[in-house]
């Protein structure tokens, strides 16, 4: 190999917040090593910072294994791309971060290939069961965990595990004028602010949009001054939820792809899907209704035979106590949501029992600067003559 060869990482992310946290990545990767050549798989996240994005992926995402197989055929397309892009460019390096379902197999590939893999996001064995450890900590070279517990589990299991932190830790900010940011979607800041978050996936949107504005009407029934946000994670749901807002009938509610958290961060109370996005508003210091709906049999599976936690809510998880009130496939409809809301938005000892418990967060993400810390994890995995800079070759006057 020669001695001027860029570094090469090659990044794959296969949903929207796995793309978004590898956007985040690029900046300190770049700090860290200024000739680092950054490719990949993702969406648009991941090229906004840059990134050569070859495949993209981020436009099938779904949850579970049976919400798969209508996608199968454009996976599979997919996963043979990444494979390609892999031996083409033959990285130093490859990151797979977070969606477990894609990342174990394509990790076992690049194993089964000698190429260096790191877990970021790792899968989540805490969640569904410690009894894959050992056929999965082989596959990856180092594991970058966001939650403390997670990562003592992964190195009592043998692997070489970091916790660098979540790196929500050090995004959600509110930061600017929050009125001003309400005046530009048409939303009036002197009246109170419901958000509806349904997910990230067209899956969730099926799955939940329908009882999320069914809620949202019953509270608007109840309160003529509510008003509603609902923010986007991708361009590609606007479609599917503008139809079933028409449908729903609620007033006063305005869809929008967020620069920052000044609108959420004025919200009373969000009715979302469980996922990262319940970290967002948390961090917040906003009161929540969780809900999360898949098939039965895929609820059964879970509920009765993987999951071995008690709560379905990131936030719930963490502080290990029932906090955001949360539904998981069962009275998720329009009357138990709109009830709970209504909890949340007019009892004011509740709404500070939940937002002091909230405050304990932070310090569960990590102290500031996650992402320094994950580029840092990442960079050390490089070889050492890559990882650093070139030394300036100085010449004498005469050439």
């Amino acid at each position: 190999m020669s001695g001027d060869r860029r570094p090469t990482i090659c990044l794959f992310a296969a949903d929207i917040s796995g793309d978004q946290n590898a956007g985040r990545l690029a900046r300190p990767l770049r700090e860290l090593v200024p000739n680092v050549r950054l490719l990949g798989a993702g969406g648009a996240s991941m090229r906004a910072a840059g990134i050569d994005v070859r495949v993209e992926t981020t436009d099938y995402s779904f949850v579970g294994v049976l919400s798969s197989l209508r996608f199968l055929g454009p996976l599979l397309d997919r996963y043979r791309q990444v494979k390609r892009l892999v031996r083409e460019v033959r990285p130093d390096l490859v990151v797979l971060i977070d969606s477990e379902s894609v990342a174990v197999p394509l990790a076992r590939w690049l194993r089964r290939n000698g190429i260096p893999t790191i877990f970021y996001f790792p899968p989540q064995v805490w969640f569904w069961g410690r009894w894959r450890l050992p056929r999965i900590v082989p596959l990856a070279r180092r594991v970058l965990s966001t939650f403390a517990t997670e990562a003592d589990i992964w190195a009592s299991a043998g692997a070489d595990a970091r916790w660098v932190g979540h790196p929500l830790r050090d995004a959600v900010r509110t930061g600017d004028d929050g009125a001003a940011a309400l005046h530009a979607l048409g939303l009036d800041p002197e009246r109170p602010l419901v958000a509806i978050m349904p997910g990230s996936r067209h899956s969730e949107i099926r799955k939940l949009s329908a009882a999320f504005f069914g809620a949202a009407r019953e509270l608007q029934r109840r309160d003529p001054r509510l008003q509603f946000a609902v923010p986007l994670a991708s361009e590609s749901l606007r479609a599917e939820l503008e139809a079933e807002l028409r449908r729903s009938g609620v007033r006063d509610a305005a869809i929008y792809r967020p620069q920052s958290y000044s609108v959420l961060g004025r919200a009373r109370v969000v009715i979302q899907s469980s996922g990262t996005a319940t970290l967002e508003t948390a961090l917040l210091g906003i009161p929540s209704v969780i809900a999360y709906r898949c098939i039965p049999l895929e609820y059964y599976v879970a509920r009765y035979l993987l999951i071995r936690v008690r709560y379905i809510g990131m936030v719930n998880i963490l502080l290990d106590a029932m906090v955001q009130p949360e539904f998981f496939n069962r009275n998720i409809d329009a009357e138990h949501l709109a009830e709970e809301a209504w909890s949340l938005l007019t009892d004011e000892r509740r709404r500070e029992w939940i937002r002091s418990r909230l405050a304990r967060l932070p310090e569960l993400l990590g102290p500031p600067g996650v992402m320094r810390r994950t580029a840092e994890a990442v960079v050390d995995m490089l070889p050492q003559r890559l990882s650093e800079p070139e030394p300036v070759r100085l010449t004498s006057a005469g050439g």
